[in-house]
């Protein structure tokens, strides 16, 4: 009957273990426990078969395993979540799905496993998750291969414990918000491809422990502040096939040992501050290189003619650099390049006939350097450029007339050199900017550009172009900018046509021979911002209608023009203006009460840079941001300057050189965004206004050649930005305020012919009487009696020395003298004696 129980009680034993296993997750610990119990009440005879038992215990709880780690991921998972908030309220975030009430593999969202059960990736992008990645048990999650929290708002720093993702071969962290430099402990990840970082402040220096990485194909690291030089161990990273270390404070030289990443494909150096010579070798090891960018950066040196055996180059940007020397004839070679970028260093001669070679390029940009011969023909062939930028260099000659042929044009730009005939036709039906400003051109206005519908940007501005304007030019229907001022075109500016110019925004018409009224055309132009008509023979009044139908203008210019008649109110409507040039013409009549309370743009300094015309266009999957940006003659400071990319600070008023009359309005002083005030050379009467120092931005104020009066207000020495001051030819009086920025000011000159004014730095620097001003004919009257005096007292006492230092010097002289008192003497007496 024992032996009979021993069974009955080890089936029971063994059932109570099974279950024990299913609800406990038994350890082999556990196992040795329950063991010992058991040996207790058992005989030695069943020692064996309790072995057994032990056995099938640890198979059991070896069966278990996966199922146990996937739980344990799971909690990792969870305890991480738990930290985390979804910063942008979004309802669908993977995140949502991770509940212990199911199970991680194939119901948590963004989760995936591998066979096994176990994690094998973890991806959450976009997800609006903010926090960070200290709570995430690195170390639980083993079977890890590809991490990606992109996009999201996770901060701190990147954790050292990351390192236990042995696993790991894509780690992707970009566009967050992680700090504390990249940690070197990622150079223990030995089977990682893809490193990406990109958009983090995360600061500090490349670890060269990265150097390790060598089955890295990717390393991601733009836009991460990254200061330092590049470790000269990276170039050990063999297999590299992407490397971006753009959008940095990265300095130093480019190793040359980045030769030995013989499978490099596309390389990002771009926006740093490197310098030195571009490695010639990199050309010669690199066979598959595509993409080659070190544009805005500090390179010195020439282009390598070596340049020429990266056959399957497609995109080579060099631009803005200190680069000099030619353009090497090699650059023929890469005949699969797409996109050459060489503008904004310092190249000079010939473009070489050889880039006619380049039959698949799509743009071309040799801006901003030193280019000198013609354009050669051999351009005429790259059928499929769609911009072409040569702008501002020593570019001559005429362009070839093959250039009218390519169809796919979306941008030229020819400005700033010294091309001459005829402006080309163009093909294209694409043009959206055509630029040919400050040439010398010749001919009408080019009709080619009538068919051109879809046209953004067109400046012709200074050539030697001439006649009336078509009337198709007011049919463009998207054009934004238009600049047909320094030439020679004349007649009125036409009113016919479509009209349909809602989009336009700068329109520039100054200096050519325009004649008749106000363009009425111009009240179509409801988004207009710059209007410059200046120097023409326009004539008639300002209508009315400039304040309601252009709400948006900021730029106002009609200087040396016909134009009479006054001020109109309206212009108060004008909320947004902050520049307005009213000067050289024949206007009259007060400065209206209340033209100036609602110039609101004006009150305030402007932050805004500059002033552009922008056009966005996709090229090659490149987002391209062309601009064009206004420019504007001002006279600054009693000079004509031309302020071009900060004209959106300039603030001023300048209504010199017309017949206004009446007093200068006190609302004047509320602009205090001002930065210059001009109006001399008009009628104006009465005083300064006395709370002038509340513009205290301004740095150029003039009243000159005026009929101003009474005293100048001591808060003008309140104007700290003050350089530019003249206040002559007036009849202001009394005295000239000092300290501050006027001290600074001593020319005379600005105070000159106002008989009232005395003090610093006139000429006669006497301090002005006190009760009434003294002038500088009275102060002459006082001088000249003050020296009269002063002579008369010279010559007595001169005189009374002269005798009496001869009678004391000489013997002779004295005797007689004495002589001739005696004698005068006895003389006397007689009379007296006779006379009693």
């Amino acid at each position: 009957m024992a032996f009979a129980a021993r069974p009955k009680n080890r089936r029971q034993s063994i059932s109570a273990i099974q279950y024990a296993g299913r609800k406990e997750q038994i350890t082999p610990r556990f196992a040795q426990t329950v063991a010992d119990a058991m040996e207790s009440r058992v005989t030695s005879t069943t020692k064996a078969r309790l072995l057994l038992l032990l056995l099938l215990v640890c198979t059991c709880g070896g069966a278990v395993s996966p199922r146990s780690d996937t739980e344990a991921e799971a909690r990792a998972l969870l305890a991480w979540k738990s930290t985390l908030m979804i910063s942008d309220g979004n309802a669908a975030s993977p995140l949502s799905s991770w509940s212990p009430a199911s199970p991680a593999c194939g119901s948590w969202s963004g989760v995936a496993c591998n066979a096994a059960g176990r994690v094998a990736g973890l991806t959450i992008r976009g997800a609006g998750v903010a926090g960070t990645l200290d709570a995430l048990d690195f170390s639980a999650l083993p079977a890890l291969a590809s991490l990606n929290l992109s996009g999201n708002h996770l901060a701190g720093a990147i954790p050292v414990n990351v390192s236990l993702l042995t696993s790991l071969a894509s780690l992707d962290l970009s566009s967050n918000d992680l700090t504390g430099g990249i940690p070197a402990a990622l150079g223990t990840l030995r089977g990682l491809r893809a490193l990406v970082l990109r958009n983090n402040p995360l600061g500090g220096r490349i670890p060269g422990s990265l150097a390790k990485l060598a089955a890295l194909r990717r390393l991601d690291l733009q836009a991460v502040r990254l200061v330092g030089t590049i470790p000269t161990g990276l170039g050990r990273l063999t297999a590299l096939r992407f490397l971006d270390l753009s959008r940095n404070s990265l300095s130093g030289e480019l190793p040359p040992s980045f030769a030995g990443m013989t499978k490099m494909k596309e390389l990002y150096l771009s926006r740093n501050n490197l310098s030195g010579l571009i490695p010639a070798e990199l050309f010669t090891s690199w066979p598959e290189v595509t993409l080659f960018f070190l544009h805005y950066n500090s390179f010195t040196g020439g282009i390598p003619p070596e340049i020429g055996k990266a056959a399957k180059l497609r995109f080579l940007s060099l631009e803005a650099n200190n680069l000099t020397g030619v353009i090497p004839a090699e650059i023929g070679s890469l005949t699969g390049l797409k996109m050459l970028d060489l503008g904004r260093n310092s190249l000079s001669g010939p473009i070489p006939p050889s880039i006619g070679n380049l039959k698949l390029l799509v743009v071309m940009a040799l801006y901003f350097n030193e280019l000198t011969g013609s354009v050669p023909p051999e351009v005429g062939t790259m059928s499929l450029l769609q911009g072409l930028d040569l702008n501002d260099n020593q570019l001559e000659g005429e362009l070839p007339a093959a250039i009218s042929s390519f169809k796919d044009l979306y941008s030229v730009d020819f400005s700033n050199n010294k091309f001459t005939g005829t402006i080309p036709s163009i093909g294209s039906k694409k043009l959206l900017v055509a630029a040919f400003a400050n040439n010398s051109f010749s001919g009408s206005f080019p009709r080619t550009f009538c068919d051109i519908t879809s046209l953004e940007m067109l400046d012709l501005s200074g050539n030697q172009l001439w006649g009336e304007l078509p009337n198709c030019l007011w049919d463009f229907q998207n054009l934004l900018f238009l600049d047909l001022s320094s030439n020679g075109f004349s007649g009125k500016v036409p009113s016919a046509g479509s009209a349909n110019l809602s989009s336009l925004e700068s329109l520039h018409l100054a200096d050519n021979s325009f004649t008749g009224g106000f363009p009425a055309i111009i009240q179509k132009c409801k988004q207009l911002i710059v209007l410059d008509i200046g120097e023409n023979y326009f004539s008639s009044q300002i209508p009315s209608w400039i304040g309601s139908k252009l709400p948006s203008l900021r730029i106002l210019r009609l200087r040396s023009n016909l134009f009479s008649g006054s001020i109109p109110l309206q212009l108060s409507q004008l909320s947004h203006l902050q520049l307005l040039d009213l000067s050289a013409n024949h206007f009259s009549g007060h400065i209206p009460q209340g033209l100036l309370a609602n110039l609101t743009s004006m009150m305030k300094p402007q932050t805004e840079f500059n002033l552009t015309s922008l056009v966005h266009h996709q090229v090659l999957n490149l987002d391209a941001q062309l601009y064009i940006a206004n420019r504007i003659d001002v006279s600054w400071k009693m000079k004509s300057y031309t302020f071009q990319g900060t004209i959106a600070l300039m603030i001023g008023i300048d209504l010199s050189d017309n017949s206004f009359s009446g007093e200068i309005p006190t609302e004047l002083t509320n602009l205090q965004g001002l930065r210059f005030l001009n109006l001399s050379r008009n009628h104006l009467s009465g005083h300064i206004p006395g709370n002038i120092g509340d513009l205290k931005l301004l740095e150029s104020l003039d009243c000159s050649w005026n009929e101003l009066s009474g005293a100048i207000p001591s808060s003008i020495s309140k104007l700290a930005s003050l350089s530019s001051l003249n206040l002559s030819n007036n009849n202001l009086s009394g005295e000239i305020p000092t300290g501050n920025q006027l001290q600074t000011l001593d020319d005379p000159s600005i105070y000159n012919n106002n008989s009232g004014l005395c003090g610093f730095p006139l000429s006669v620097a006497f301090a002005c009487s006190k009760g009434s001003p003294v002038t500088v004919e009275t102060l002459d009257t006082e001088l000249e009696t003050v020296y009269f005096y002063y002579s008369i007292i010279a010559g007595l006492v001169l005189g009374f020395w002269l005798w009496f230092g001869s009678l004391v010097f000489f013997e002779a002289w004295r005797t007689f003298f004495m002589c001739c008192v005696d004698s005068l003497q006895d003389k006397v007496m007689k009379r007296c004696r006779a006379f009693r």
